[in-house]
């Protein structure tokens, strides 16, 4: 299991780094949306829907929207629009008691297409490719670190009745590894910066992403499944992947964006 994750996970690197190093902002947001779209249709999945059912559709267009998606998010009519398209669609398939599922699917995939729109807005931030790496590499030595250490040191579980595995020293030292690796990073591509600004943001992508990966590992519970899905031998799905990454986003991003803005 460990050799497959490797491997996996070498390869998923990979790619991402190619698309990072040549495929520019336009290469950078298919990939996001490809990812996001795998996800939401795990998500949906993990319901009982089916690649055809309305309800994944419903989170396609959200992902395709991407752009325009958060900056009318708030606006009245958009939300209303969006809530009434859930609310109809049981009525329209003449199936009433779906009407639960489709909202579960429904707020899955506004979640999902939030995280995915802020992985993209990372990108397009000015130096948005020293803080699309910092973000990555953040959660990557996150991982590393909670994965390892959770496994050889255990002690303590963080919280078992959604997550059996995940330990707190495993979750101490994915912030630890996150702050590290963000520094390091950041003192090497961005020394214009004070390594504050990395620590901070290595801190709140660990933070940010461990809690996401509970909340995917609360609705995988809730659905009945161990993994999202198996298209990524040793790790499950793809949202068991990228579910951290799309939950530490738009955190990430308002940030970078909002926060250090203020103060650099």
């Amino acid at each position: 299991m460990l050799k497959q994750r490797v491997v996996t996970a070498v390869i998923a690197g990979l790619v991402v780094l190619l698309v990072l190093l040549f495929g520019g902002l336009t290469g950078w947001r298919c990939l996001v949306w490809i990812a996001t779209l795998a996800g939401v249709l795990e998500f949906c999945q993990m319901f009982g829907r089916r690649w055809y059912d309305p309800a994944v559709w419903f989170g396609a267009i959200a992902i395709s929207l991407a752009d325009w998606f958060p900056r009318q998010a708030f606006h009245p009519f958009v939300f209303f629009l969006a809530v009434a398209v859930v609310l109809t669609l049981p009525v329209i398939t003449r199936r009433p008691n779906d009407l639960r599922t489709y909202a579960v699917t429904a707020f899955g995939a506004f979640y999902l297409a939030a995280g995915g729109v802020s992985l993209i807005g990372l990108r397009a931030l000015p130096e948005g490719w020293l803080w699309i790496w910092t973000f990555l590499v953040a959660a990557w030595t996150c991982d590393t670190a909670a994965y390892f250490v959770g496994r050889f040191v255990q002690g303590p579980k963080l919280l078992p009745a959604i997550s059996p595995k995940k330990t707190v020293s495993g979750a101490l030292a994915g912030v630890a590894g996150a702050v590290v690796g963000a520094l390091v990073f950041g003192e090497i591509a961005g020394p214009q910066y004070d390594a504050w600004v990395f620590a901070a943001v290595g801190f709140l992508v660990a933070v940010t992403g461990q809690v996401g990966d509970l909340v995917e590992s609360a609705y995988k519970r809730a659905a009945g499944v161990k993994d999202s899905g198996r298209m990524l031998p040793g790790h499950g799905g793809v949202l068991d992947r990228i579910d951290s990454l799309l939950y530490a986003a738009p955190f990430a991003l308002w940030f970078i964006s909002g926060v250090l803005s203020g103060l650099i």
